[in-house]
């Protein structure tokens, strides 16, 4: 008996411990970000410029740029918790060579930049980006993982020619539960609730979901979940096979040229 209850003392402590971590380390491990590379170094992404827009706080924030060929939407892109614009450039290099216009923020925190990151920082910078580069013509409005979230809370706050989101989750605790079954991670996260199915309602534009069936960071399940919360007209296509970081391997690229392509003819 005594060893049994040692054991379940041992095995308490360690959850506990487990909890306390997650709550002190939230930040940290929701945006992971990294000093390099630069995000004020624009690379591979043909008529590129970094740009910088004062953010409410005063927090400079970085974000490349690329003017349209005549007849094509902006895009303005949210990457994923790389959080600097060099991780995703190949991304955009595609959307530049088919002739979008991007505008892509560069996240506070990463690619030497300043400040430090939050969701309520990344959504007041985002809609800073977003009033100061469109003041007039709406963009597509585009994110991927913890950028589609972010992508979302724009969009429901502001006027969008449509919103595509790739790999997304419906609500941050949800998946990080997915990870962590034995924590209570939707008590831990009181300031980081990113809950996109809730705000995707307030959104009135067409939507694009891509999603991998294999993806082991953010489940189908997920997606579909958010998916099933927005409002019409909506569209979401599923890759088999298809995982986190890898669904342009399975056509997702071409497929969102082609929504993208389908908007700029009005169709």
């Amino acid at each position: 008996m005594r060893t049994l209850i040692w054991t379940a003392t041992i095995v308490f402590l360690c959850w506990g411990a487990a909890v306390v971590a997650l709550f002190l380390f939230r930040h940290s491990l929701i945006y992971p970000f990294r000093d390099w590379p630069r995000a004020d170094q624009v690379a591979g992404v043909p008529g590129a410029v970094a740009e910088t827009v004062a953010a409410p706080d005063g927090v400079p924030i970085i974000a490349w740029v690329v003017s349209p060929r005549q007849g094509r939407p902006t895009i303005l892109y949210f990457g994923g918790n790389a959080g600097s614009l060099p991780s995703v450039a190949p991304r955009l290099e595609e959307f530049a060579l088919h002739g979008f216009g991007i505008v892509a923020m560069n996240y506070r925190g990463s690619g030497g930049a300043a400040g430090k990151p939050s969701q309520k920082a990344l959504i007041s910078d985002a809609l800073a980006v977003y009033d100061a580069q469109f003041p007039d013509m709406p963009p597509v409005i585009y994110g991927t993982s913890l950028g589609a979230a972010l992508a979302v809370q724009v969009a429901a706050e502001r006027e969008a020619a449509a919103l595509v989101l790739e790999t997304p989750f419906a609500r941050l605790c949800e998946t990080a539960q997915y990870h962590y079954p034995i924590v209570p991670v939707c008590l831990l996260l009181p300031d980081e609730r990113w809950e996109s199915f809730r705000a995707i309602g307030a959104v009135d534009a067409p939507l694009l979901i891509l999603h991998g069936d294999a993806d082991r960071v953010i489940p189908l399940a997920h997606g579909r979940k958010l998916f099933d919360a927005a409002p019409e007209p909506k569209q979401m296509i599923v890759y088999p096979g298809g995982d986190h970081n890898d669904l342009r391997l399975y056509g997702a690229g071409a497929d969102t040229i082609r929504f993208l392509e389908g908007l700029a003819k009005g169709e």
